[in-house]
């Protein structure tokens, strides 16, 4: 798309990261026709070609070639670090328009990035990575009797039950199957937020899908902004197969579908019990936002073949979504739920990046705004049922370390880093965006709807400041706040 102000800052990158490096050194006597030099010389030029091809559609002058004299590590480095650079350009951020976020050239050039990241498995000498397109999500049990530290994940030997609490966690992890990498990246993230006993794995069982250690990161960022794009339907076959595997049985009994996922049998259940097994709960952080999207599609799609529309308009919005870092993409969205984000008062040329690159316009509109105390800035989408709780990060945000010492925490992203809302402030008293988040979730997770899910019960209440936050809908909403898509 021309002036798509993100290209600018693609093309810099490239320059300085792959242009400006040494080129590869061939050898005089490597023989220029083998297949290797082949397949190496033609995936590169394809890249390259994409890279090309979005910077002139967007008004941008084209880079030059390195054809086979490129350092592939170099050229990988950059595949993998698109987003990073995007991250990082706040200049152009600051520009960027809804449009121009979801921009059809920008998801191209990401996809191109996944296809070279793949193309390059195994073929870098000295690269430790191992990419491949259209992986399934891993999908485990959380078995929490202790902290996630500790936790056991299961991956075989369950089936989510319809008739029990669920709460199905959604990350943008890419990480190993090994126990500990998902009890490391899952603490990292969540944190003691899923260690109240009383709820957790008692009343609520408790679900984690990611994207495995394959999955290139340009396909992750590919996906969320086609979901961004095409919000109403838009599915990938991916996603209807985890729905397949996990979410089949919520919707009816002996349902099949053909390879058109179109139902072919099945029996619906009766109107209410298909109202109740959708009261699930799911909590997503960043483009794990853009896949529980794309689940409730897909849902969606199998769902309207065998109820009425008034039913299953009814029953998509008992599920309830709690994001960090993913706002909603629809006026309208066909689910409920509660969106988090953490921006500073004054966010020039340090916005929130994630947020910002998905959905430019309504951050924008519900972001914190400076000249209040209160401690989060409330938005209600105009469908009255997602709300978007977008808290004050403060300049001092830290965390205590194991030895109980005050530390600034790493990575911290404007705001985008999960931990804002899943560790307490070591500056704060109060600590309303852990508390309200924890609130949010253990009221979500057992099935609580509407309102109620922000009413923090005795005996922990909240300061008299900042109850009235907690149920501010009562009152009426503070202002209504309007997509960018």
């Amino acid at each position: 798309m021309n002036n798509n102000p993100l290209a600018a800052a693609v093309r810099s990158a490239f320059v300085r990261n792959v242009l400006n490096k040494p080129l590869e050194q061939t050898a005089p006597d490597t023989a220029r026709n083998t297949i290797a030099n082949i397949l190496r010389n033609k995936r590169v030029c394809l890249f390259e070609q994409a890279i090309n091809r979005f910077l002139v559609n967007c008004g941008q002058k084209p880079v030059r070639g390195t054809s086979q004299f490129a350092d592939e590590k170099n050229l990988l480095t950059f595949s993998l670090q698109l987003s990073g650079y995007i991250r990082d350009a706040q200049k152009a951020l600051d520009k960027l328009g809804a449009a121009q976020a979801c921009d059809p050239d920008l998801i191209n050039l990401y996809r191109a990035a996944a296809k070279y990241s793949a193309d390059c498995s195994g073929r870098i000498e000295g690269s430790k990575y191992v990419f491949k397109e259209h992986c399934d999500y891993r999908f485990w049990k959380i078995n929490n009797t202790d902290t996630l530290a500790n936790a056991e994940f299961l991956r075989d030997g369950f089936r989510v039950n319809p008739e029990r609490r669920n709460l199905i966690i959604s990350m943008p992890f890419h990480i190993k199957d090994t126990q500990e990498e998902l009890q490391s990246w899952s603490s990292k993230f969540l944190n003691d937020t899923l260690d109240n006993k009383r709820i957790f794995g008692s009343q609520v069982d408790v679900y984690l899908a990611h994207f495995p250690i394959e999955q290139p990161r340009g396909e992750k960022f590919a996906l969320s902004l086609e979901t961004v794009r095409n919000p109403q339907n838009h599915f990938e076959e991916v996603d209807m197969r985890f729905v397949r595997q996990h979410l089949l049985h919520f919707i009816g009994t002996d349902i099949r579908l053909d390879r058109q996922n179109r139902v072919i049998s099945g029996q619906p259940y009766d109107a209410e019990t298909f109202k109740e097994n959708c009261r699930l709960t799911f909590l997503d952080y960043c483009a794990g936002g853009a896949h529980v999207h794309r689940w409730i599609n897909a849902f969606s799609h199998v769902a309207t073949q065998l109820y009425d529309r008034n039913t299953s308009e009814e029953a998509l919005r008992n599920m309830f979504v709690i994001s960090h870092a993913f706002l909603p993409v629809q006026k309208e969205s066909k689910y409920s739920g509660a969106h988090f984000m953490s921006s500073y008062a004054d966010d020039k040329m340090r916005k929130e990046p994630f947020i910002k690159m998905f959905n430019p316009e309504l951050y924008e509109q519900s972001k914190y705004r400076p000249g209040t105390d209160a401690p989060a800035r409330i938005s209600i989408m105009p469908d009255n049922r997602n709300y978007i709780i977008a808290l004050n990060l403060p300049e001092d945000f830290a965390v205590y370390d194991k030895q109980g010492g005050k530390q600034a925490l790493p990575d911290l992203e404007n705001g985008h880093h999960m931990a804002v809302i899943t560790r307490k402030n070591a500056n704060s008293s109060d600590n309303y965006p852990y508390r309200q988040f924890t609130t949010v979730l253990e009221n979500a997770s057992l099935g609580r709807r509407g309102l109620d899910v922000f009413t923090r019960r005795p005996p922990e209440r909240l300061p008299l400041r900042l109850e009235p936050l907690a149920v501010f809908a009562l009152r009426g909403p503070q202002r209504q706040a309007r997509p960018g898509s």
